[in-house]
């Protein structure tokens, strides 16, 4: 096993993953040759991996996936000393024994009202890479590890592309960015010419996402599921599965199809397309509805927020003076989303916005 981490492990992406997944088989197996190991043996490991604690929750078993990656690493150990170390003789014990059943993929992602959630509290966050990440992997669909990884030579602003030069499947992408992951990139971060556009290492981010959970009190909501999300919407915005997996970098089916969990009412209107109107020049009224707003009186200030606008915030001494300036910047982002071609966010319901506290409040503010 040391000899396979020093010859093979070392040259994988996956290195530092794969020498804690060897520990536990060097603990059980470490006394035995590998001519020596049978099927007994892979059988009585299994069984006694299956019924370890686990590590995050000693009230729960090790989980059948980890137990499962543990054997097919061991399984490799072995293909290799056959096609590799001249062992040719050597018989693979891991071939012939069941393995543990891995679990369903993971289907959650981000409700609308959590994603306006998660995206407000980001904005606020005291550090601004974080909010960075965060809209940039519900944009792109792009994997945490790909996000911290970006260097600002490897961003094309004239074809409005991200390239990845290494990846986790080893391939090459490149990734284009929407309006808003430009925006996000080009406005909201300070362009280089060279080097890391994120801080952040893995650990420290996933730390940081921790918190940001626990504070925000959203249930098992991990990272990786704003790639769920994503690639839910790319599907939901009309782009064919090729076209997605070309984005989010899958090389089957298979697997997008994992990844990929549409909300049926968005499916709806393709069931029953509404017939194609005339073209008529719309009704400016219409173009500026009112939108929901979240008032919250603190000691010293009145706060004016808007849930479908997560970098719209508004405060004042008085109540009547935070409403007002927020009618007219709100008026002000609602325009400028019309005159850059697009349309603004349809208002949410009320009803769908949870209030903090006893001193908010939700009120309708019209920008007109």
């Amino acid at each position: 096993m040391d000899y396979y981490v020093e010859a093979i492990s070392v040259k994988k992406r996956s290195y530092k993953t794969e020498v804690y997944r060897i520990r536990p088989l060097k603990e059980l197996l470490g006394d035995l040759r590998l001519s020596e190991i049978t099927p007994k043996h892979v059988v009585a490991y299994r069984d006694r991996r299956l019924a370890t604690p686990n590590p995050k929750n000693n009230n729960l078993p090790l989980a059948n996936s980890t137990v499962k990656l543990e054997l097919m690493l061991l399984s490799h150990v072995f293909s290799t000393a056959v096609m590799e170390w001249g062992m040719e003789s050597l018989i693979n014990p891991v071939e012939k024994i069941r393995k543990p059943k891995a679990p369903p993929g993971r289907s959650r992602r981000l409700t609308p009202q959590e994603e306006k959630k998660v995206l407000g509290a980001a904005f606020r966050h005291p550090n601004h890479e974080f909010f960075a990440i965060v809209a940039l992997a519900l944009e792109t669909a792009m994997r945490q590890g790909e996000i911290l990884a970006i260097r600002w030579e490897n961003i094309s602003w004239a074809k409005r592309t991200v390239f990845l030069p290494l990846t986790k499947n080893g391939d090459l992408r490149e990734i284009p960015l929407s309006r808003k992951a430009y925006i996000v990139l080009h406005d909201y971060m300070t362009p280089a010419r060279e080097g890391r556009v994120f801080g952040y290492t893995s650990s420290g981010f996933k730390s940081t996402w921790r918190a940001f959970m626990q504070r925000l009190e959203i249930k098992d909501l991990h990272f990786h599921d704003l790639r769920h999300s994503a690639i839910s919407s790319l599907l939901e915005r009309g782009l064919n599965t090729m076209e997605v997996a070309a984005i989010s970098g899958h090389r089957s089916m298979a697997m997008l199809r994992r990844y990929s969990h549409l909300l049926a009412y968005k499916l709806v209107e393709k069931l029953d397309p509404k017939p194609k109107r005339k073209k008529n020049r719309p009704i400016l009224r219409d173009q500026l509805p009112p939108y929901p707003a979240l008032i919250t009186h603190y000691s010293n200030c009145v706060v004016v927020d808007f849930p479908d606008f997560h970098d719209l915030r508004v405060g004042a001494s008085k109540e009547q003076d935070a409403i007002e300036r927020a009618k007219g910047i709100l008026l002000r982002k609602v325009v400028g989303i019309l005159c850059d071609g697009y349309e603004p966010p349809t208002p949410s319901f009320p009803d769908s916005i949870g209030v903090p506290s006893s001193k908010s409040r939700i009120e309708m503010i019209s920008p007109i």
